[in-house]
Formats: C-alpha cells, structure tokens, sequence
C-alpha cells in the first residue's frame, strides 16, 4: 500500500514572519525543502505543496518547483507536484481544497502547514498506522499536526464555500461523528509548535523552546 499523499499548506502572507515561511534559511536550504525530506522516508512518497501568496518567490528561489506545476517532479527520492491558489486571500481552505479539487478520490492524505515542523519518522508511523477515518496526533493534551483524513472525509470539504466562517479544517472536524476521530498521543513536541514569528524561527533553528 502507498503512503498517504502530504499536502503541505504553504500560501499564506507570513504577514508576522515578515517573509515567505518556507523560504526561510534552514542551514542552508530553503525550509520547504527540509519539510519535504522528513518525508522521504516512507513507501512511495507523494507531496502536494499549496501555494498562493507569494508563490512567484517560491518559483524564483526553487527552479524545478516550475517544472513542479505541470508534472510531478522528483526531488531527494519523493515525488512534488506544486499547486497554486489565486485565491490566497480566502485562506488555507481554500488551499486545501485547491489541491483536494486534483488528487486521487481515493487517496488518503496527511495536512501539515509550513510553519508547523513535520514530526519524526517513528511517530508519524504511529499516526500513518491508525486505522479511523480522522487522525490527530497529541502530546502533553495539546492537539496538533499533520492531520491525517481519509476520502470519506476529506470529500465533504469540496463541497464547503470557503468565504464561509466555518470553512475551516478543525471547525470540521469538530462536526464530524466522534467515532470517527482517533487520537494518538505522540512524543514529538512539533506537532503543536506554530513558528509564525521571526523570534520563534530562530529559537527553533537554534533548539531552544519557541513556547
């Protein structure tokens, strides 16, 4: 069985941080890049990357993201296709669904933002190896991400107006059945760090706490 699809959430303003998130310098490379690679580890990976504002620097800073936008493209061992929103301003629904309106119908998929570190291999497959149609990993009772959603789900978002004050992934989930969330307690404290300021990006680059 493949692994679920990754989108990654990359077309907000980064009004706060100043600068497109996922172009901040992480030891050298673009920070997008780095968030791709924690997920070469698994069977056949597929990443969805989401942009809207901002997206020209994106393709400026990363050649092969233009090559991206007609066809996948193989970057570090996984597989990229990127997708633009030229509606950023409704927000990330909007992104998501921009690229839900494309994938597979019976794919499941796995929503992480830019700005929230992926988590580590080991407990990402504690979240991937849950069997419900929603998954949300948790650590020291704080939620977090990536959220992983199967197409029963996820389905229903298309169907959502994003200009509508409820188009919102969590609020959702809130209305969905309890049934069909599961909860999986995790170690990774990433899954709930929001590094949306320049202060957190560098306490987070440097190891310290961003709380």
């Amino acid at each position: 069985m493949d692994s679920p699809i990754l989108i990654l959430l990359a077309g907000g303003k980064s009004k706060r941080m100043g600068s497109p998130k996922g172009l901040l310098d992480y030891h050298g490379s673009p920070w997008i890049l780095e968030q791709i690679g924690r997920y070469k580890h698994l069977k056949k990976p597929m990443i969805y990357i989401g942009l809207g504002y901002d997206y020209k620097l994106y393709l400026d800073a990363i050649p092969w993201f233009n090559k991206a936008l007609e066809n996948s493209y193989s970057f570090d061992g996984v597989e990229v296709k990127v997708i633009i929103n030229h509606q950023p301003q409704l927000g990330p629904f909007s992104t998501l669904q921009t690229i839900l309106n494309i994938i597979d119908t019976k794919s499941t998929i796995i929503v992480q933002p830019i700005d929230v570190p992926l988590l580590n291999k080991e407990d990402l497959a504690i979240l991937i190896k849950e069997d419900n149609i929603i998954v949300i990993p948790t650590c020291n009772a704080k939620n977090g991400h990536p959220v992983k959603l199967k197409p029963e789900f996820w389905d229903t978002l298309l169907t959502k107006n994003a200009s509508n004050n409820k188009s919102r992934l969590d609020t959702q989930i809130k209305l969905c059945d309890t049934s069909s969330v599961s909860y999986v307690k995790v170690k990774d404290i990433s899954i709930y760090q929001n590094i949306n300021t320049i202060n957190k990006w560098f306490n987070f680059i440097e190891n310290k706490s961003i709380f």
